[in-house]
């Protein structure tokens, strides 16, 4: 049930392994968790570990099935992002409250809490209402389990992955040079999501040589907290700004300027860490992966 590719394991079986795992976790995830909002959450992290996959394959198994497999798992994501998008705005409230609540009223945050409190148990009633969006879910993931074990890829497909590992590490590096500037919101997200594919690659590719990989996905996995603790506080700023005088002024003043505060110190400090984790060039990061991989695990 490893999320990585076994030291001895022919790299077509570790493929087909880890994507049928991981489409299993998802459906038990959805069926058998009693809390709505942790499965979905869970699931939800186990659709971005199959995209993952794709990308990791995408060059050896074609831009056909690449796309078909990426589409079908965030479609589904998306199907169940409502739930999860606001308790996750949520979570953010309170870890604001947890750094910063010494420093200003506790009502501001309380007051948040509930309207944010109020939109969750409404989204809850209209997913009742419109059907169950997750009993869909198990039922399209369990059609899709036969297809991942006939994913076409081969055991010796060094320069197809390299080419795909190269094209992950070249967006993200692209979004690291993009953040030196003034970048918008949704710039910053599209960076994050191309450092998360990059770590999940790391994972995969660990038993490569353990201890160096070991390094390469913590560091990334830092990079990808600060970028989503960052796009959490954009996003709670735009609620707070939607709830209108739901939100009485001196609240929203507050608790904007907190945000907005500890958004610039996440931007500063994700152009540090991002400085060391897209050091080299995508050709020089390519060579380096071809030397770890080969004759390791391809």
């Amino acid at each position: 049930m490893a999320y990585y590719l076994e030291k001895n394991e022919p790299f077509s079986e570790g493929i087909r392994r880890i994507g049928a795992e991981q489409n299993d976790m998802a459906i038990e995830a959805l069926a058998g968790d009693d809390n709505l909002h942790n499965g979905i959450h869970k699931a939800r992290k186990h659709f971005k570990k199959q995209r993952a996959l794709y990308r990791l394959v995408r060059d050896e198994v074609g831009h056909k099935l690449y796309k078909e497999g990426n589409v079908f798992y965030r479609d589904l994501g998306r199907k169940l992002a409502p739930l999860r998008d606001i308790t996750s705005r949520i979570e953010t409230v309170g870890l604001l409250q947890e750094q910063f609540g010494n420093m200003v009223n506790g009502e501001a945050f309380d007051v948040l809490h509930s309207l944010l409190e109020e939109e969750r148990q409404a989204i809850r009633e209209r997913e009742l209402k419109e059907g169950n969006e997750v009993e869909e879910t198990v039922q399209l993931l369990r059609e899709e389990s036969g297809r991942l074990l006939h994913l076409p890829v081969r055991d010796r497909c060094l320069k197809q992955t390299i080419d795909s590992l190269q094209r992950v590490y070249s967006r993200g590096y692209k979004g690291f040079q993009r953040s030196l500037g003034d970048p918008t919101v949704e710039e910053m997200h599209e960076w994050r999501k191309r450092v998360k594919y990059l770590w999940y690659h790391y994972r995969l590719l660990r038993q490569a040589w353990l201890r160096v990989f070991r390094a390469y996905k913590k560091e990334t996995k830092v990079l990808a907290d600060y970028l989503g603790d960052y796009h959490d506080l954009a996003l709670l700023m735009d609620k707070m700004d939607s709830y209108g005088e739901r939100l009485p002024g001196e609240a929203h003043r507050v608790l904007s300027a907190i945000a907005q505060g500890h958004k610039s110190k996440l931007l500063e400090d994700a152009r540090e860490l991002g400085a060391l984790v897209y050091t080299e060039s995508p050709g020089a990061f390519a060579g380096r992966m071809r030397g770890l991989l080969k004759d390791n695990l391809l």
